[in-house]
């Protein structure tokens, strides 16, 4: 046997004290770094999880949930007012309640259609997961079938004009008061809504500029609306 030359003696510990240096670790102590096919997977069922808990509220039949967070109790069976009540943990779920969140900003209503919405879509895509289809393709079509569902929605669109079509805009009004706790005074409030939008700039419809002031006492079949500024009295002489 021929001994090693120096330069390659001396080379091979460098070379492996350099194979064993420590790895950077850029997450915080205790962090879940789970990934693949098994994570996404989980991710989804996350999200079937927190779908299902306000699914039975939808509909003019669905029900009212009672969530209790240790100090106030809070009954309600709008989707937007459990997901910010449920407190969830989990990253991938916490997306649901992001785009409830934004449903009712942008909008004001629909806000668990679109949480089962989301969770439906997740569902069926859970099996193209499984069979290892790549993410990127899944999401191409996804984004293709969003391109489609959008063009059939403008094609079936009907233009709605505000003075001729008054009474249609009461049925639109009416069915998003059905979830409300003013349901039964549907009669009273869609009318009263109308009139408010119809006063609002066509252009810019700034909702902001469309107050409720609460009053004390009374029936909610007191209520009316002000074509105007309304103050509050508080001092008399």
């Amino acid at each position: 046997r021929h001994p090693l030359p120096p330069k390659a003696r001396l080379a091979y510990p460098a070379n492996m004290s350099y194979m064993m240096q420590p790895g950077i670790i850029l997450l915080r102590e205790g962090t879940d770094t789970s990934q693949g096919k098994a994570q996404l997977v989980s991710n989804i069922n996350a999200c079937q999880a927190v779908a299902e808990t306000i699914r039975t509220t939808l509909g003019p039949r669905g029900m009212d949930k009672l969530v209790s967070d240790g100090t106030k109790v809070t009954i309600s069976n709008d989707g937007a007012t459990i997901m910010r009540l449920l407190e969830i943990v989990h990253p991938a779920a916490k997306t649901l309640v992001d785009i409830s969140m934004s449903q009712d900003a942008e909008v004001g209503d629909g806000t668990t259609s679109v949480v089962l919405l989301a969770a439906e879509m997740l569902k069926q895509i859970k099996g193209y997961v499984e069979e290892d289809l790549h993410p990127q393709i899944i999401m191409q079509g996804v984004r293709m079938a969003a391109k489609h569902a959008v063009e059939y929605l403008r094609s079936i669109a009907v233009s709605v004009d505000l003075e001729g079509s008054r009474g249609m805009l009461e049925v639109f009004a009416g069915t998003a008061l059905n979830s409300k706790l003013i349901s039964n005074q549907k009669s009273l409030f869609a009318p009263m809504v109308v009139d408010a939008i119809s006063i609002l700039d066509e252009e810019e419809l700034d909702l902001n500029l469309v107050g409720v002031k609460k009053v004390p006492g009374g029936s909610v079949t007191q209520s009316f609306l002000v074509p105007g500024v309304a103050f509050k009295n508080t001092f008399s002489y």
